[in-house]
């Protein structure tokens, strides 16, 4: 079932190439993260060197179609940003109604969710906003491009059948030419 993410500012941060891993969903980025990212440019870290990459990728999507209105993503999906309002801030509690990046950034994905006719879903590394995400009856999940499951990982060994003559062979030349490639240890 097709999906609406809506991206965070520090998704972007670790990953500039996140736009590209979500498959044929939709993507909503909220001005402010374009905002924030703006702040990171100058910075000569990885963070810096990740802000002004993901600029680069959003400034040739954005030859392609105007990003309000939504670009095609080459994974099948559709790219939109979309501008906060005032009256976004209206849905949130009134604990959460201050002028600040993250609530702004919640307050798009509520409105997201309002129109969206697929399930939203708020993708940021925040764990205290993922919180208030939750409170606020929007799914929320980490992003986690970076995570390998230790059963993918290669152990270093290989188990490998071999024929008598094969054996025998080893024993004779001290190597065996095997079909296989394999990494070395």
């Amino acid at each position: 079932m097709k999906k609406t993410f809506v991206i965070d500012t520090n998704v972007l941060l670790h990953d500039p190439q996140a736009l590209f891993r979500f498959e044929d969903n939709d993507l909503v980025i909220p001005m402010t993260v374009i905002e924030e990212l703006d702040r990171f440019k100058k910075e000569l870290s990885e963070t810096g060197r990740n802000a002004r990459q993901f600029s680069r990728i959003i400034d040739g999507l954005r030859v392609k179609a105007k990003l309000i209105e939504g670009v095609k993503l080459e994974t099948g999906g559709n790219l939109r940003v979309d501008l906060y309002t005032e009256e976004h801030m209206k849905g949130l509690p009134p604990e959460l109604r201050t002028d600040q990046g993250d609530n702004r950034i919640l307050a798009v994905a509520l409105d997201v969710k309002s129109r969206s006719d697929t399930p939203v879903v708020f993708v940021t590394k925040d764990i205290n906003l993922r919180i208030k995400a939750d409170v606020l009856g929007l799914t929320a999940e980490d992003y986690e491009s970076d995570k390998v499951s230790l059963d993918e990982l290669y152990s270093g060994t290989a188990e490998v059948q071999l024929s008598r003559d094969d054996i025998d062979l080893f024993y004779d030349q001290g190597f065996l030419p095997l079909e296989k490639e394999f990494l070395s240890n």
